[in-house]
């Protein structure tokens, strides 16, 4: 129990972050356009309208070193709403540490020195102060919201002035219960995370991966490595490893003419960090949720000129499908590259290539159109986009209706296969977020035969004064406690609900046949999904499962919306001798058109319509449903009858069966029996 907690607890803060980043993407994309714009006044050396290429620059530095600020905003933001305490006050709290941090890391006070971009505040006259921002994301960025908005939700209970509330003014007392609360988070954040800097500062100033006494193209691999690691978890990986490690090997010459960091670039970092081109490429192949391909179509043009932030931001961060090739494929074009150029003489050229400059231009800028490095740079392509596609597959099929189908069908151990039409049981593109997509998943998980339970409500029939009808339900045993099927709904939701009927009818059988053996035949209704009724491959397993067995099948009006295929359905179940309710009549549609279509064998009222048939419109409604089921030669239940007035009021209009608490809530199978021998009004 405990692991279930600690994994659903990892799952939750992964989930958080990854809604942060998801957040804050138009900010990428907005730096994204200024950057990709101020590489092409500085190919084509001229500037746009009245604006120079060096304001250009300028904006494009200030934004890129706000970025740390925005996403200190973002990340405090939805963790705060994740722990439920105020945002406000987290955010502020976070943007506060965030910026006593920086200011600390830049006063050199320990090795977290990331190197910021200057900017100058004039205050009065000749009077300013430096103002030194981290030029992408540090390990500030991501531990001061998280630190803080936790220590927040530790301190709150504890240092509350506990204010009462009055007079309205909720947002004064509120504030001020927060006060010493906020001191103390603040003051708890910014020395928790200097005394752990100190330990790491110690740590790497004995042990710098990037200075041990080995070949330098090992250091690359380290560095990469490193770098890879960070953008994978949402920290800039190049500033922060060069802020912590140094960039020494950058400007180290692999081979004449060619520094490890050209050679890192052109090689290595094909299309931005995480080999951007291959996974842009296999994104167009396989992404066809809209939200995703919708992301692939914007950043395209970015990572051409190796700007992937948007996609490493939308899609990689903490994805665990591309951890493998995001962090490794670097470290093999590494191998690759470098054991070519090690084999292969190529003279390269004293020319500077920027680093926005696309791929096979660089190259050819480089080594005056030497065809072999154009042909190592399209073989390294090859390799990445096929590694890529078939984790970027994997992704996919995670989140497809089939992969989720044959997790639950394994889970409940159901066999067959239900065919599905493209687009019938797909999960929608606005309901595959990341929370919802999460929450599929850990349901799916979690369901299996043995947590799943068929519970009897039984429906009395108080005419006769027995009990000899019961509604299977599925109950869900949680840790011992039996509950309702709160999973429901997301399972319907993914198009999902057929595996759980059929498991449902498979269950029900088995129970019918040991009832049967002790020479107890009740009638047994089983719930159908929309879904379900309007497959044919479903109802024909369906009816294979119950041949010659006494079942009701309930469903609901909604079905029939579902076309003709679900009516066809319906009339080959009755067709093979099974006999059809409708549920919860009274709520939705409530058409008469398909009770006068079809042979309704039972109606149900639903409980809506009881709650109110002691008021005179309710009574009035109720009783009229009777008289005309009854014309109709069709039994009539009432379901949900909780109370002794409720029961008097449905049994004097008439109604045939009553379902609910103020009989009994559903029961075990080992006690349907019992209850009906001994049942008694």
């Amino acid at each position: 129990m405990n692991e279930i907690i600690k994994n659903k607890k990892i799952l939750l803060f992964i989930i958080t972050l990854q809604e942060a980043f998801t957040a804050i993407v138009p900010f990428f994309l907005l730096t994204s356009v200024i950057t990709l714009l101020f590489s092409f006044l500085l190919y084509f050396n001229t500037d746009l309208f009245f604006i120079s290429q060096k304001n250009i620059l300028y904006l494009s530095k200030i934004l890129q070193s706000f970025s740390s600020i925005v996403s200190v905003i973002a990340i405090s933001y939805f963790f705060a709403q994740r722990l439920k305490v105020s945002q406000i006050i987290a955010v502020i709290l976070s943007v506060s540490v965030f910026v006593t941090l920086v200011l600390i890391e830049n006063s050199s006070i320990y090795i977290f020195n990331i190197q910021g971009d200057t900017s100058t505040i004039k205050l009065i006259d000749d009077i300013s102060i430096p103002i030194v921002l981290p030029y992408g994301f540090t390990p500030a960025t991501l531990i001061s919201p998280v630190l803080s908005t936790y220590l927040l939700k530790l301190f709150y209970p504890k240092l509350t002035l506990n204010i009462n509330i009055e007079d309205g003014n909720y947002h004064i007392y509120k504030l001020f219960n927060y006060l010493f609360v906020f001191f103390a988070a603040y003051i708890a954040a910014v020395n928790l995370y200097i005394f752990f800097a100190v330990i790491v500062s110690y740590f790497l100033h004995n042990f710098n991966p990037l200075k041990l006494n080995i070949p330098d193209i090992l250091t690359l691999i380290i560095r990469d490595f490193l770098v890879q690691i960070l953008w994978f978890v949402g920290i800039h990986g190049s500033h922060t490893v060069n802020g912590l490690f140094g960039k020494a090997i950058l400007f180290k010459e692999a081979f004449p003419n060619l520094t490890f960091g050209e050679f890192n670039r052109m090689f290595v970092l094909i299309g931005g960090a995480g080999v951007g081109l291959g996974m842009l490429i296999s994104f167009w192949i396989y992404f066809k949720e809209k939200a995703l391909m919708y992301i692939t179509k914007i950043s395209t043009p970015f990572v051409f000129f190796n700007i992937n932030t948007l996609l490493i931001y939308s899609v990689i961060v903490l994805n665990r499908f591309f951890l493998i090739p995001f962090v490794f494929l670097p470290i093999l074009n590494i191998v690759i590259a470098y054991s070519f150029l090690h084999f292969v003489h190529i003279n390269f050229t004293d020319y500077y290539v920027a680093w926005t400059t696309p791929v096979f231009i660089d190259t050819y800028l480089k080594t005056g159109g030497n065809l072999w490095v154009t042909a190592l740079q399209l073989f390294l392509l090859v390799i990445d986009t096929s590694v890529y596609i078939y984790f970027t597959k994997k992704f996919v099929n995670s989140k497809s209706y089939s992969s989720h189908k044959e997790i639950l069908q394994h889970n409940l151990d159901i066999s067959e296969e239900i065919k599905s039409k493209e687009g019938v049981y797909a999960f929608k593109a606005q309901k595959q977020l990341i929370a919802a997509q999460a929450k599929l998943d850990e349901t799916i998980s979690s369901l299996n035969k043995h947590n799943l339970k068929i519970y009897y409500q039984p429906k009395i029939d108080i005419k006769h004064n027995k009990c000899n009808k019961f509604e299977a339900l599925i109950r869900y045993n949680d840790n011992g406690k039996i509950t309702g099927p709160s999973f429901l709904p997301i399972i319907e939701e993914a198009g999902l609900a057929p595996i759980i009927d059929i498991w449902v009818c498979k269950e029900v059988k088995k129970d019918i046949e040991k009832w049967q053996n002790e020479s107890f035949y009740p009638e047994i209704s089983v719930n159908l999904h929309p879904d379900t009724l309007s497959s044919k491959d479903a109802v024909e397993k369906i009816i294979q499962i119950f041949k010659d067995k006494k079942v009701v099948f309930e469903i609901i009006e909604r079905s029939f919306l579902y076309g003709k295929n679900a009516e066809q359905n319906i009339k080959n179940l009755q067709k093979h001798g099974f006999k059809i309710a409708i549920d919860d009549y009274g709520i939705g549609y409530s058409s008469l058109e398909v009770i006068t279509k079809l042979n309704i064998y039972e109606l149900k009222i639903d409980k809506s319509l009881i709650d109110i048939i002691d008021t005179h419109k309710g009574y009035v409604v109720c009783k009229h449903i009777v008289s005309l089921c009854h014309d109709l030669e069709c039994t009539v239940v009432a379901e949900g009858v909780e109370t002794k007035q409720q029961f008097n009021s449905v049994k004097f209009i008439d109604v045939d069966l009553v379902q609910g608490y103020y009989f009994s809530p559903a029961i075990p199978f080992n006690k349907v029996k019992r209850y009906a021998e001994s049942f008694s009004v």
